[in-house]
């Protein structure tokens, strides 16, 4: 019957998925030239990062988003960190700045610099793209990431690397941000996004749910990694992993299979 509903339901989740981009280009359109100049000078920045997280807020609340955000008192500490954040949807990118109040840098797969809007920000050096096919870029994309945390800057992540085809289960993290939380010893911050995916689901599937509604999230306390080396990447991943999915095994929304979890990439 819920399979049936989906595609008697589909041609509105069609009409809203249309809404919805109507709505990122009217509302791009208003913001984007605030955002320009700022972009030009590396040093305005952290304005450009102000005027977007207002341009996700306002996108959030046309496309009739609303959040719960559980544990808000762990996104305040001295110093920078790692933020890790499950990825269920497209639309995560939007959804994250209104969660995280302060200035960051987002760590993003290379398509995202030909993204029309957000690609943007990866190309004026506000945001980190990284070309995980070539260990050369790659490496430069860390070592950015790291510049950023050395001067003071967070960085947020998707440590799976991409929208799993399955999700909400929680597919197997990659180690790069646990790499370079470990050698710039900065806590990491785990975030998991609990309906994301109800919210706009992964483009390939055609009858794919598009709705308004709550944008739950739930952030966790930090995790330090103060005294730990190299020894302790598989580990310190595992440990984030089991704190993101946790409250996704709760309610049914994800599984915990060790074989996903534990095998070192």
């Amino acid at each position: 019957m819920k399979g049936s509903l989906r595609y008697v339901l589909w041609p509105l989740y069609l009409l809203y998925k249309v809404y919805m981009l109507v709505i990122f280009f009217v509302v791009w359109a208003v913001f984007y030239p605030f955002v320009h100049f700022k972009l030009k000078d590396r040093d305005r920045h952290p304005e450009a990062f102000r005027i977007k997280v207002l341009w996700c807020k306002v996108l959030a609340f046309f496309w009739g988003n609303y959040y719960v955000i559980h544990g808000r008192e762990n996104l305040f500490f001295d110093g920078p960190c790692v933020v890790c954040i499950n990825h269920q949807s497209y639309s995560d990118i939007i959804h994250m700045y209104p969660v995280i109040p302060y200035y960051f840098k987002f760590i993003g797969k290379k398509e995202l610099r030909k993204w029309l809007m957000i690609g943007v920000f990866f190309r004026k050096g506000m945001d980190i793209s990284i070309n995980r096919e070539n260990a050369k870029e790659a490496m430069a994309s860390l070592d950015e990431a790291r510049a950023a945390l050395r001067s003071g800057v967070s960085v947020a992540i998707f440590p799976e690397g991409e929208i799993p085809n399955d999700t909400p289960q929680l597919k197997r993290f990659k180690n790069g941000a646990f790499k370079i939380a470990l050698e710039e010893t900065v806590p990491i911050l785990p975030i998991t996004f609990l309906y994301n995916h109800e919210r706009l689901e992964i483009p390939h599937r055609i009858f794919g749910k598009a709705t308004p509604g709550k944008c739950e999230v739930i952030v966790h306390p930090r995790v330090d990694t103060q005294g730990m080396d190299m020894m302790d990447l598989s580990p310190l991943r595992n440990k984030i992993y089991d704190i993101i999915n946790a409250p996704l095994i709760e309610r049914g929304l994800s599984q915990s299979p060790n074989f996903v979890r534990n095998e070192d990439r």
